[in-house]
């Protein structure tokens, strides 16, 4: 268990190290799950188109689509990641940031405009470097989250 809890950690520093390849490789193996999926599925509609069932197949194939796509080209899963959640973070400050103004508060907190205002600059951020910010942000999420799984491996075996 011990050797499990160190390999998440070891996993997790490196995705902090190469955030980057990490990111990549993680939108990949969602490809790869979409595409086995999809076939699965598609092989069960068959299954049941033979014992007579209308069943559509349009979800199958594109979840076999959609795995092809981002296997072959990764980059751009990760820059729709990137749009999606630049434009989130964005959309989310300037709602803060006028529900703030429409308040009617004197002096709103310092802390609470900082945050909203840095809300846009990541956003804005995270689109300007478009697939790359995304693959470099999932792959320090996905570092993080490796070490914090493998120090609690490691609390459970002590």
């Amino acid at each position: 268990m011990k050797f499990s809890a160190v390999t998440s950690i070891l996993l997790g520093v490196a995705a902090i190290i190469l955030p980057y390849f990490f990111g990549t490789l993680a939108v990949m193996m969602l490809g790869g799950v979409m595409l086995a999926s999809g076939v699965v599925a598609l092989l069960y509609v068959s299954a049941l188109r033979k014992q007579g069932f209308t069943v559509s197949v349009f979800a199958p194939w594109t979840q076999v689509i959609a795995g092809l796509v981002i296997l072959i080209w990764p980059e751009l899963a990760l820059w729709i990641v990137a749009v999606i959640l630049g434009g989130g973070l964005i959309l989310s400050g300037i709602t803060g940031l006028s529900i703030l103004r429409d308040s009617g508060i004197v002096n709103p907190p310092l802390l609470r405009k900082i945050g909203l205002w840095s809300s846009i600059g990541l956003g804005l951020l995270l689109i300007i470097l478009g697939s790359a910010g995304s693959a470099v942000m999932l792959g320090v999420v996905l570092g993080i989250a490796l070490i914090s799984t493998g120090l609690q491996q490691w609390r459970m075996t002590a």
